[in-house]
């Protein structure tokens, strides 16, 4: 008897649907174009009944107004203070009044401390679209109508609001990165930052983790001193 063929294992690629990242654009395996917004928010909780109704009733007139569906994400991600610890760091040596160090020193010893509580969140809210195709010439209409959306999405929800006005920004090609890697190994993407230099392997998932995590520490080590 013959023995049962077995089936090859899938690698992380073949669970990963993306074909590649271009011109702020995804292109799946499946043949679509997909593009990302990033969208502000603001705070109903300090309305009162009448502005939070307008808020309400300009967000049901914002989706009743599209043509095509959309997909709204809402991510939670750990305060990133590095950049800001480090503006700070060089400001300091800079700094020669004595006063001003004080403060500066408070500054960054009051950031680290934030940077350090992985419960100190931030939620990001994300509007994607996407268009598919099935040829080189439907691929080129695509992208063009994948433009053309994003334009009338970002024009409709910064006038959306009658008191206030949200922020749209379009992911490019890092920023898509980051939010695919957030998505499909969120653990790791809150430790390993993307566009950081890669002096170390890194392994999807979760048998790389106290490494990773340890040459992270280190790495930070110049600026939390």
């Amino acid at each position: 008897m013959s023995k049962k063929q077995q089936t090859p294992e899938k690698t992380v690629q073949d669970l990963i649907p993306v074909h590649s990242i271009y011109d702020s654009m995804i292109e799946t395996t499946d043949q679509r174009l997909i593009k990302v917004l990033s969208v502000t928010a603001i705070n109903t909780h300090l309305m009162s009944y009448q502005e939070e109704k307008e808020v309400l009733e300009s967000y049901e007139n914002f989706l009743r107004s599209l043509k095509k569906p959309i997909q709204i994400a809402r991510v939670s991600e750990p305060i990133n203070l590095k950049s800001y610890i480090v503006t700070l760091t060089k400001r300091l040596k800079k700094t020669e009044n004595p006063h001003k160090r004080r403060m500066l020193k408070s500054y960054i010893a009051y950031s680290q401390e934030l940077q350090k509580d992985r419960d100190m969140i931030k939620r990001n809210r994300y509007v994607v679209i996407d268009e598919s195709f099935t040829n080189k010439s439907s691929k080129e209409k695509a992208i063009a109508e994948l433009r053309r959306r994003v334009d009338d999405l970002r024009l409709n929800l910064e006038d959306m609001l009658y008191r206030q006005k949200l922020e749209v920004h379009e992911l490019n090609d890092m920023e898509l990165q980051k939010y695919l890697h957030m998505f499909f190994d969120y653990e790791n993407s809150q430790l390993y930052q993307i566009d950081d230099p890669k002096e170390y392997a890194y392994v999807i998932g979760q048998r790389n983790l106290l490494t990773t995590a340890e040459n992270i520490k280190k790495k930070e080590d110049e600026y939390l001193l």
